[in-house]
């Protein structure tokens, strides 16, 4: 019975994995304000666009800690490159899911959990 569970769990895993789509040509981003009317939280928004017949994301939007309000962001080979004073992050096809799934696991983060998870992912590179 177990395995007939992990069956679909693992067909769901390989297919997200196969469906993550990143045209850095066709990527345009923009750090800007999470919440505007409340004034609070930093995102990083992701649009891409798709040809006929291409599926993926079209637009995403990365919590980012507060504190980057104002960071750079430049895209390089295919990554984008987030850098805060001497510090620098990255975002590209290879830690864009797990990123995203770290940061809305369990629901919000404050600026001291999303640089955690930014440093686990997004750092090395």
């Amino acid at each position: 019975m177990k395995k007939l569970i992990l069956l679909p769990i693992l067909l769901f895993t390989f297919t997200a994995k196969a469906e993550m789509l990143w045209k850095p040509n066709s990527i345009s981003y923009e750090l800007k304000q999470a919440h505007e009317l409340l004034g609070i939280g930093l995102m990083i928004e992701l649009t891409q666009s798709l040809s006929p017949g291409e599926y993926g994301w079209k637009q995403s939007r990365i919590d980012v800690p507060e504190s980057w309000a104002n960071a750079q962001l430049k895209m390089r080979k295919g990554t984008i490159y987030i850098t805060i004073g001497t510090e620098e992050y990255y975002l590209n096809a290879s830690n864009k899911g797990e990123l995203s799934f770290a940061i809305l696991d369990g629901g919000n983060k404050n600026d001291a959990h999303l640089l955690e998870i930014w440093a686990k992912y997004g750092k090395g590179k």
